[in-house]
């Protein structure tokens, strides 16, 4: 991401130098309960937008003049990613400088937080709802999950949060960009993956069961599965949908399909999702779009779309809508 660039600018909160009105509006949408600023020569400024997915969060904030912001207990976990600047934060037992490009450990549901940001900070924020984490959790293990998840306060590997990171800012730029197009689907999609991703990425007390061997199912269960996605395909095919269906946990299931099929289950909804496509893109009119197209079926981000369309049918679907128009005129 380009550091002259504004996250979330489609999803604006406040533009404002007006301290009255920035306290306003960080009391009323973030939910903060304290607003400092500082007495410096610096002219006072925020910048802050936020986008709500389902139960995913994210926050952008850029601060001129220094700040402190300070929030009470809340019902999702944090996870602060510094794109520039330096700030500081403070969360029950949990405290530490954020340095340009790095993150802060989660940052609980039941602790109050307090900011401290310097002149020129900016940041994005994770938020994910605690209740969707438990949920996401138990589909994966198959198996009711307490509200003890208690996440590990050591840092979290290396390269697992820079794909973690690298990950959410690709999620606020294509969101940013295509946002109000994104179907259903496909916002449900990119949920459950950040979701997803987060659990796996960071320690908890259930990390030992994520990483222990699945029990085996049969080969029925894969096929139920199939069936229902084909079934569902134009519809949100969360988690916690298959696992229901299959009646088995969500990496049993993952680990029989690429037995069976050597890929995962999203990969065979994105096998049906193309098909559809295709089918789309080959009785389409002068009125239609790939892009349209494309995220009417699940597809989140056109590019991507466009290289697995020609990964599974040889051509790009500019191509394959070309010769549909062809064929109406």
């Amino acid at each position: 991401m380009s550091a002259l660039s504004t996250p979330l600018s489609n999803y604006p909160v406040v533009r404002s130098s007006d301290p009255a009105f920035v306290r306003n509006r960080l009391f009323s949408v973030y939910g903060a309960n304290r607003f400092d600023i500082a007495t410096s020569n610096v002219p006072f400024a925020v910048e802050a937008n936020h986008l709500q997915v389902g139960g995913l969060g994210l926050s952008y904030c850029d601060y001129a003049g220094d700040t402190s912001v300070g929030f009470d207990e809340a019902s999702f976990v944090r996870q602060i990613f510094s794109i520039q600047g330096v700030a500081r934060y403070a969360a029950g037992k949990l405290s530490g400088e954020i340095a340009q490009g790095s993150w802060t450990p989660i940052l609980h549901a039941q602790a109050p937080l307090n900011l401290d940001f310097r002149s020129g900070y900016r940041q994005l924020v994770l938020r994910i709802e605690f209740e969707a984490l438990l949920r996401n959790l138990g589909a994966l293990l198959g198996q009711d999950v307490s509200r003890k998840l208690v996440f590990d306060e050591t840092p979290a590997r290396q390269p697992a949060m820079t794909a973690l990171r690298r990950r959410i800012f690709q999620f606020a730029i294509d969101y940013n960009e295509r946002g109000p197009f994104f179907s259903d689907l496909a916002a449900a999609e990119v949920e459950r993956m950040v979701i997803m991703k987060f659990l796996m990425c960071h320690r908890h007390n259930y990390t030992h069961l994520l990483l222990r061997e699945p029990l085996p199912v049969s080969s029925t269960t894969v096929k139920t599965v199939e069936e229902f996605i084909e079934a569902n395909w134009d519809k949100p095919v969360d988690i916690e949908t298959m696992v229901a269906v299959a009646q088995v946990s969500a990496r049993s299931l993952f680990r029989q399909f690429r037995k069976d099929r050597g890929y995962s289950p999203a990969n065979f909804a994105k096998r049906v999702r193309l098909s559809r496509a295709r089918e789309m893109l080959e009785q389409a009119n002068e009125n239609s779009s790939v892009v349209q197209i494309a995220l009417k079926c699940g597809f989140q981000n056109p590019g991507h779309f466009a290289r697995d369309y020609r990964n599974r049918f040889g051509e790009l679907p500019s191509a394959s809508l070309r010769r549909a128009r062809r064929s109406v005129g």
